[in-house]
């Protein structure tokens, strides 16, 4: 194994990727995450796909630590509870690179680095789970002769009241800044600002405070663009959210109208109390009521 060898930068990688794509700070990033004591003189690994082949199946950020542990890891701005999904396809092709085709084959017993999946959240929707299953995703109930896979969610908010998202924080200084990074960008949008300015304007201040200083410095203005792509995808993410959710209660309401329109014709209510009924009933405008008494007719 290489230890030497670090992912390859191309111009999709994330701020995050950037962040752990060296030795040291992988180690650092492993111990924050379990809670372990590896010291600088570890072997890593890195295994994080990035193969041009396999672009579909590129993740953030995977590595082998003291030859013993495979840790893939992503970071999501947005919920999305496919990872369990995701993560089976990263460590499939993961083991596909690592492992001798040929040795499959044999009596002998393959032994292969333990797997540990996490999740780094830093959106700013609730996520109520620590854990996310694959078997959550079957249509049926798992019998004993399945698989499993378990994702660990991790909040990573540098005010929040999470008793485990602060001892991650605690125990990184990488995350810890970038958390507040991350902050101070959604305070500045809070503020009114757009989302470029927002961002270099949250760099200039770690950079003022020792935040990160030495990364920020080096590569901020591809820290910039990384974090601006990043926080508009965020934001519309969540506006797509709220606009689906609007439109399924949108939808929901004017069936539920026009089922009722229907329940009161049956019983030969005129126009003019339908009209006023409706308007009680869903607080809307008269004009409102009288399109729909108009589209059931």
């Amino acid at each position: 194994m290489n230890q030497e060898a670090e992912p390859k930068r191309n111009h999709q990688d994330t701020v995050f990727r950037m962040l752990f794509s060296e030795k040291e700070s992988a180690i650092e990033l492993f111990n924050a995450l379990e809670g372990a004591d590896y010291g600088p003189d570890t072997e890593v690994e890195f295994t994080t796909l990035e193969d041009a082949v396999y672009t579909n199946l590129k993740n953030d950020l995977g590595f082998i630590i003291d030859k013993q542990f495979i840790i893939l890891t992503e970071h999501q701005a947005a919920i999305n509870n496919n990872m369990p999904l995701r993560q089976l396809e990263y460590i499939a092709r993961t083991y596909e690179k690592l492992i001798d085709a040929v040795a499959l084959y044999g009596s002998k017993r393959v032994k292969i680095p333990t797997p540990e999946f996490f999740v780094v959240y830093t959106g700013s929707q609730k996520w109520k789970t620590t854990t996310l299953r694959l078997s959550d995703s079957f249509l049926n109930t798992p019998p004993e002769n399945s698989i499993e896979l378990v994702v660990k969610i991790i909040k990573m908010h540098y005010n929040s009241d999470d008793e485990q998202s602060q001892k991650v924080l605690e125990r990184s200084e990488k995350l810890r800044g970038y958390s507040l990074l991350l902050e101070y960008i959604k305070d500045y949008r809070s503020q009114g600002k757009d989302a470029k300015d927002a961002v270099n304007t949250a760099i200039q201040r770690c950079i003022r405070e020792g935040i990160l200083k030495d990364f920020l410095e080096k590569n901020s203005p591809e820290v910039g663009s990384m974090l601006f792509k990043e926080i508009t995808s965020e934001e519309f993410a969540e506006i797509r959210a709220k606009e689906a959710a609007e439109e399924y209660y949108n939808k929901g309401r004017d069936e539920g109208i026009a089922n009722l329109i229907a329940a009161y014709r049956e019983f030969d209510l005129s126009d003019d109390l339908i009209l006023k009924k409706l308007m009680e009933k869903y607080q809307i405008k008269e004009s409102d009521a009288l399109a729909y008494i108009e589209k059931s007719k």
